[in-house]
């Protein structure tokens, strides 16, 4: 955390940027690739450091201009457990009071020097579980004297997508995978367990604690129709970020004025990804400043083993968190 404009009344303008790297190997066969292996900045997060690191270095030199504090917010484990929390706890959003609070994100569907914004419900929640089926195992040839876990197993998974194409608006985004399952020992032998894993993802923080009640509830009752037993655990993410609809419309006028017109879009869907910042986004209005990052040399996108944004969006990542400093 740092502050710059300490003696500047008001309250103050936060801006983030996460830090954390992800458990891939890279293979990009850049010069400068992660020296540590299995560990790579697949997401970004070093260039949205970078991004802050510039701003900071700009808004300094400028730092009689600023008519408010702006506080630097280099937050660690966005990707897991979660870092804004913990700093929110310790009270990075009280001395200097925040008002605003604007985080970056590299978007590998834009092209570097162009940003892109959202409004309103922009990330979903997402609502990791595992769930282990017990049956009673047997022999193959007589499953009339089993309890068949795998038969169960399967019914739970045809039977949650139900929530998505029967029990949710269709308008409202909700997406229900299972990510694993694993169970049975071998072809003639029926299965007493199967472990299955996976993730619920969520859009609007009203449908939240509905859909995940629905779904243990369902789980259950699918599990004793065929006379087997669920016992399901369910890790509750971060929440959906909500970027606040007037915030976000000013950011939009002060991007459009430094970077130029076509340079800052409107984005036409909100990410099913998710985002520790929502923390940030419930207390303050926010938003996310989406920074493209394609170009000649891109690959694939983000979570990539041969992620390679392009550096030139460097520049209007810091550019786009100082001018919001200076004009909002």
């Amino acid at each position: 955390m740092g502050v710059i404009a300490p003696h500047a009344q008001g309250p103050a303008m936060l801006l983030r940027a996460d830090m954390d790297a992800l458990p891939i190997l890279e293979a990009t066969g850049l010069p400068f690739s992660s020296e540590i292996s299995g560990r790579m900045h697949a997401c970004g997060h070093d260039m949205h450091t970078a991004m802050l690191l510039g701003a900071a270095y700009y808004l300094k030199h400028h730092e009689a201009q600023l008519s408010h504090p702006v506080i630097l917010m280099f937050q660690p484990g966005e990707e897991g457990p979660g870092g804004a929390l913990p700093m929110i706890e310790a009270g990075i959003l009280d001395n200097p009071p925040v008002s605003r609070a604007v985080m970056v994100h590299v978007d590998s569907d834009l092209a570097a020097g162009v940003v892109g914004l959202f409004s309103g419900p922009a990330m979903a929640s997402p609502n990791d579980f595992s769930i282990t089926v017990k049956g009673r195992g047997g022999h193959g040839a007589h499953p009339d004297k089993t309890v068949d876990a795998i038969i169960a197993a399967t019914a739970i998974v045809q039977a949650c997508q139900t929530l998505v194409s029967r029990e949710e608006d269709p308008t409202e985004p909700l997406v229900v995978t299972f990510g694993t399952i694993c169970g049975g020992y071998r072809e003639n032998v029926i299965a007493d367990t199967v472990e299955m894993t996976g993730t619920i993802r969520i859009l609007s923080p009203n449908n939240l604690d509905g859909t995940l009640e629905r779904f243990d509830n369902l789980v259950h009752q699918i599990a004793q129709a065929y006379r087997a037993e669920a016992v399901i655990s369910m890790h509750r993410g971060y929440p959906p970020l909500v970027a606040d609809p007037a915030f976000t419309g000013l950011v939009q006028q002060v991007l459009t004025q430094e970077l130029g017109e076509a340079a800052v879009v409107l984005l036409p869907r909100p990410s099913m990804g998710a985002e520790d910042f929502a923390y940030v986004a419930q207390r303050v209005p926010a938003t996310n400043v989406h920074v493209g990052v394609v170009g000649p040399d891109f690959v694939t996108g983000i979570h990539s083993a041969a992620f390679n944004p392009d550096e030139r969006a460097l520049r209007t990542g810091a550019q786009a968190f100082a001018a919001i400093a200076m004009h909002l």
